[in-house]
């Protein structure tokens, strides 16, 4: 996935209108995507060829689901992680 970090780097993302209420719901800002997506401490494949990006900043773990196009990262939507066998 290294290939896919160094192209977020400089490319523009858009937010679904999905990604903006949970963000809202979740307290999470813009930067904290941002911060997720250019520097993961996780990420993979998702469902539905989506991929994902997870990082943890301060108490929270929180995981974006992408879309990477030609010129631009389509954000589907952002969440909490949740712990072993608890709550966010």
């Amino acid at each position: 996935m290294g290939g896919y970090l160094r192209r977020l780097r400089w490319m523009k993302y858009t937010l679904l209108p999905h990604a903006r209420e949970r963000m809202e719901e979740f307290s999470i800002s813009p930067a904290a995507v941002l911060r997720v997506l250019q520097e993961p401490d996780e990420e993979g494949a998702a469902n539905f060829g989506r991929l994902y990006a997870q990082k943890r900043i301060g108490h929270q773990t929180i995981r974006v689901i992408y879309n990477l196009g030609r010129d631009e990262t389509v954000v589907i939507t952002v969440m909490l992680r949740r712990k072993e066998g608890g709550r966010p």
